[in-house]
């Protein structure tokens, strides 16, 4: 959780998915320089072709154990995950229901589809039903070839730009009572939430079968790399054959393989030990950021990640001239921000975004992610860096 700067201090990482404190555990360390010696670096193949390790095979029981689904599918990224299983089961004329603060990753699978996409409002479930209700009142009495499209709702856990929770236990209701199947990426969700780690199945004790398609990434959390899918074990077994990633891409290298069983493997033998101070630290860093003026805190109370920025009241009393703010002039008084706060020993980040290609922007902001390596000190630490920063970039007219 500590970064060397370049003036030879150095800085409390608040800006990194290391929410275990995995990334620089020594016994993982061990463990995949004996992996590298037997393994090599690469796989040098597909999995499909002689690209799988006995790691490999391992790894997928391992993940479908744990998440409680029935099987597991590996893929070498957790990017290519995503972008290769949605488009695997839904073609064109099939139709896509999804949440419109939904990831890059996820707009970009869902275009690669080609089927009929419908949005509704960030979690918004009344919004979702509405939806629903229009979908299939339009289906009705349709006859001919595309008279019975697969129709899927795609979320995410835990959203990458807002740190909000889906209401996985309402998206099962409308699922269900509108005959919809679920398309769930996991990708931040994956060891961070519930009592285990397992996700938002594991989070608001619902089977994880109810999820038909449950996505995931190894790159945050657990700290290693490449993605995963957990489903139904024919669901599972059609992608080996139709997932473009799995079947085009090499195969994640041995030493991942090894590294993500070793993180899974703690989550099993010591979860306490991981997700209370991890909470606890995020519930603190919440609180604390919510008492600082002139600032807006997003994201759930149980996310070690948050997004932060100034309030359009703030914004406004800054502007000398009184017009109006562009994205641009925002930007850069977070990067300013982002500056002041390394002053004080605290490493952030903004929310970077491909601007142009996003279907909803979302609002400018700085990304924090908290650890449960964090102590309660780096915690403080952090609040008072930020609350300083606020204060020194606030001061100034533009």
């Amino acid at each position: 959780v500590r970064l060397a700067s370049g003036n030879g201090k150095s800085l409390l990482n608040f800006a990194s998915y290391n929410f275990l404190g995995f990334i620089d555990n020594p016994e993982f360390e061990k463990r995949a320089v004996e992996t590298l010696r037997k393994y090599g670096v690469g796989s040098c193949g597909p999995p499909g072709f002689y690209g799988t390790l006995d790691v490999h095979m391992e790894l997928e029981k391992h993940l479908a154990a744990f998440v409680g689904h029935s099987a597991a599918i590996l893929y070498s990224q957790a990017f290519t995950t995503i972008l290769s299983v949605i488009p695997c089961f839904s073609k064109r004329g099939d139709i896509i229901v999804a949440d419109e603060a939904v990831n890059f990753s996820l707009q970009q699978a869902i275009a690669l589809s080609r089927s009929k996409v419908y949005w509704y409002k960030h979690n918004d479930m009344a919004d979702l039903e509405r939806v629903l209700k229009d979908v299939n009142k339009q289906l009705t009495g349709r006859r001919g070839k595309n008279a019975l499209p697969r129709k899927f709702i795609v979320t995410e856990g835990l959203f990458h730009n807002t740190g909000d929770i889906s209401p996985l236990k309402d998206l099962v209701d409308l699922k269900h009572r509108y005959k919809f199947r679920i398309i769930l990426d996991e990708s931040l969700s994956f060891g961070v939430l519930g009592k285990r780690g397992a996700g938002l199945t594991d989070h608001f004790n619902v089977d994880p079968h109810e999820v038909d398609l449950l996505i995931g990434a190894l790159s945050y959390a657990i700290g290693a790399s490449g993605g995963f899918c957990c489903a139904d074990k024919d669901l599972v077994e059609h992608q080996r054959l139709s997932g473009l990633g799995y079947c085009f891409s090499a195969s994640m290298p041995g030493i991942l393989a090894v590294a993500a069983s070793d993180a899974i493997r703690a989550l099993e033998s010591n979860p306490e030990g991981h997700f209370v101070s991890m909470r606890e630290n995020a519930s603190l860093l919440q609180t604390l950021l919510r008492r600082i003026p002139g600032l807006q805190v997003e994201g759930a109370l149980e996310s070690p990640l948050m997004h932060i920025r100034l309030t359009p009241e703030t914004l406004v009393r800054m502007k000398r001239s009184g017009g109006a703010w562009t994205k641009t002039d925002i930007d850069r008084v977070l990067a300013e921000l982002v500056e002041e706060a390394q002053k004080d020993g605290v490493f952030l980040t903004r929310a970077m975004y491909v601007d142009e290609h996003e279907r909803l922007l979302p609002n400018s902001s700085i990304r924090v992610c908290v650890s449960c390596a964090h102590t309660r000190k780096d915690i403080e630490k952090c609040a008072h860096a930020i609350k300083n920063a606020v204060s020194r970039v606030t001061s100034k007219k533009r």
